[in-house]
């Protein structure tokens, strides 16, 4: 959008049909992963062209006899987030809050209440990260996530070569205003 373009009124309401072309396309640029211990649920390689689901996460929900595409959603986080911490350096807290919006926006263009959906991602996150170890975590894991917030017991956990743990120390973020 143009800074001089003026919007009719309905223009900024959610349009399901962009939403899920969009969705189309996200889904279409990456592999998806399901094999693997992921510390934050979903995480992507470092390159960016897959994005690792924890191997535990059902990949569908069912509610009130309905049956979402919970990769769907999560792929789409994970996406936005990746773009705007590797291609803007964004720092991950910010990219995190922007991809949950994309994603809850994708979530309720669906049907599905925002409430049931972030109820099932808090007890499945809970759950992963209750592990006290992730024995098979993606070789290629980024890492992002766990530096930015500093969270030496997740990168403890995880059964890395301690080189892949390392932090790039030439990657710079955009601090926040």
């Amino acid at each position: 959008m143009s800074w001089g373009h003026r919007p009719q009124a309905n223009e900024f309401s959610l349009n399901s049909r962009v939403l899920d072309e969009a969705a189309r396309a996200v889904l279409k640029s990456v592999r998806i992963d399901r094999t693997y211990d992921v510390p934050y649920v979903g995480s992507c390689n470092k390159k960016g062209d897959t994005i690792y689901i924890d191997y535990e996460l059902p990949a569908h929900l069912t509610y009130r006899g309905k049956r979402y595409d919970v990769d769907r959603y999560i792929v789409m986080h994970e996406v936005i987030e990746m773009l705007l911490e590797h291609q803007l350096n964004f720092s991950y807290r910010d990219a995190h809050q922007i991809a949950t919006t994309m994603e809850r926006a994708l979530v309720m263009s669906d049907g599905l209440s925002w409430a049931v959906y972030s109820r099932f991602c808090s007890r499945w996150s809970q759950k992963i990260a209750a592990r006290k170890v992730y024995p098979r975590p993606p070789k290629d894991i980024d890492l992002q996530p766990e530096w930015d917030t500093q969270d030496k017991t997740r990168l403890k956990r995880l059964r890395l070569p301690a080189k892949s743990k390392r932090r790039d120390s030439t990657a710079l973020r955009r601090q926040r205003d």
